[in-house]
């Protein structure tokens, strides 16, 4: 199945539960009225302490940078070709455009955000 993914960046100067509490309670609400009956399966992760794993935490040495600049990733599981093409058609659609934007300024940076899709792999290896 295609997955979509979306690295969206908080606002400057909002704080991390106002973005959180926007992006779950208006923004994913706002999209699911549009969008919704196009996916399979709908994932937000939050990511929070990160190392950089090759030279551990960023306060530990301030030459390196750890981390990510994303405050959320968020992957969508789109449920078929048909799904996809009326996802891209929906997406180019002025009115929805319009009202999706409006609602991005109001919590997320929209020039740091990024989507594409991506090729998901299932295989052994780490576990034997």
């Amino acid at each position: 199945m295609k997955k979509m993914i979306v690295f969206i960046k908080k606002k400057e100067g909002m704080s991390f539960e106002d973005f959180r509490n926007h992006y779950e309670n208006v923004h994913v609400p706002l999209c699911g009225e549009r969008i919704g009956h196009l996916i399979q399966e709908f994932r937000r992760y939050y990511p929070q302490n990160l190392n950089n794993l090759y030279h551990g935490r960023p306060d530990a040495d301030a030459g390196h940078d750890s981390g990510t600049c994303y405050d959320a990733v968020a992957v969508y599981t789109i449920k078929d070709e048909a799904a996809l093409q009326e996802l891209i058609r929906i997406g180019q659609d002025p009115g929805f455009q319009r009202i999706i934007t409006e609602d991005e300024e109001r919590f997320c940076d929209r020039a740091a955000t990024v989507e594409g899709f991506a090729d998901e792999f299932f295989g052994s290896g780490l576990n034997g």
